[in-house]
This record gives structure tokens, sequence and C-alpha cells, in this order.
């Protein structure tokens, strides 16, 4: 969900955001440059109300990068605080495994152009370079989620006990 699509003067109490991890053969990390904030994030975005965690990921991941990729497993959770001036409300933000592309999946990776107003680029960031790109939190989070993908601390994503599969959204062009 596009922060344009949050009303400024009545925010949701609790905003769950869903966001995916997804790494080059070399292990560097797919980030998104926002043009509303500082540095660079993971993509995903806000879950609508009652859409499952995996279909919100899968959605933005296709609208941020056009990839539609298998997302199974939950590999972080981090709370955010509200924001102090009030713009931004008390988050979940789910972190998803997107899995390893190949080289060539990789280097066909860009901003979708329905997507251009909102981002202005994508890139592979190396984990030595996360700090220079992203925000500390952001650096943390990230660097928790590759931890448990390089460990095999995956859980399934559940749907009313239930595994989910994997959403396909539409293409965004």
């Amino acid at each position: 969900m596009a922060h344009a699509d949050v009303d400024p003067a009545e925010p949701p109490r609790r905003r769950v955001g869903a966001v995916v991890l997804v790494r080059d053969p070399a292990g560097a990390v797919l980030m998104v440059k926002p043009r509303y904030k500082r540095g660079w994030i993971l993509p995903g975005g806000g879950a609508h109300e009652g859409e499952p965690i995996t279909h919100a990921a899968a959605r933005e991941l296709c609208e941020e990068t056009g990839l539609v990729l298998p997302l199974t497993h939950l590999i972080a959770l981090d709370q955010v605080p509200a924001s102090e001036d009030g713009t931004s409300a008390e988050g979940i933000n789910v972190v998803i495994d997107g899995g390893i592309l190949t080289a060539a999946q990789a280097a066909d990776v860009t901003v979708p152009t329905a997507a251009a107003h909102e981002l202005a680029a994508t890139a592979w960031v190396p984990l030595q370079h996360l700090a220079a790109h992203t925000e500390p939190y952001q650096e943390r989070r990230i660097r928790a989620a590759v931890h448990a993908t390089d460990h095999g601390n995956e859980l399934p994503l559940l749907l009313l006990g239930e595994r989910t599969d994997r959403a396909r959204p539409k293409s965004p062009e």
C-alpha cells in the first residue's frame, strides 16, 4: 500500500506491512528506493483490510518489481512504534522469504512503469553496503531476515491454520 493510500487525518490504528527479502546469487539484497522517504527499503507495503499477508506481499512485490515468486515462509517479524509526529501508525512488518533469483532473473529486475510515481529505482545491495543505503532499523531487519534464511529458521505462513499458497497477481504493465 502506497503511503498515498493512507488518509493522514485518519491513519489506521495499526498497520500490517508485508515486505519480501529477495537475493541474487551473490547474496545481494533487492532494495527499492521510494520517492516519499529517505533511504532504500525491501520491496513490499501495507496489507489492505482483510487481505492475507501472502497476497499483500505478492501484490506489492509484483507492483514494485514485476516479480512473481513463491512466498510461503515468514523469516522475521518486526514491530514498529507509531511515529512521534503522528503521521505513521504503529505497525507490524512481516518479512517473507522471496528466495534467491538466478543471475538472469536478477538482471531483469526494474521498477515497472506503473510504479515509477512511487519508486525511483531498484538495486542489488551487498550486505556489507547495507548501512550506506538504509536506515539503521532497516539494516537490522534485513540482517535478521538473512540470518534466518541462512540458518533455516523459517516459519510457514498460515491462514486459519492452513499453509498459504503464493498469490499470482496480474503484472502491473
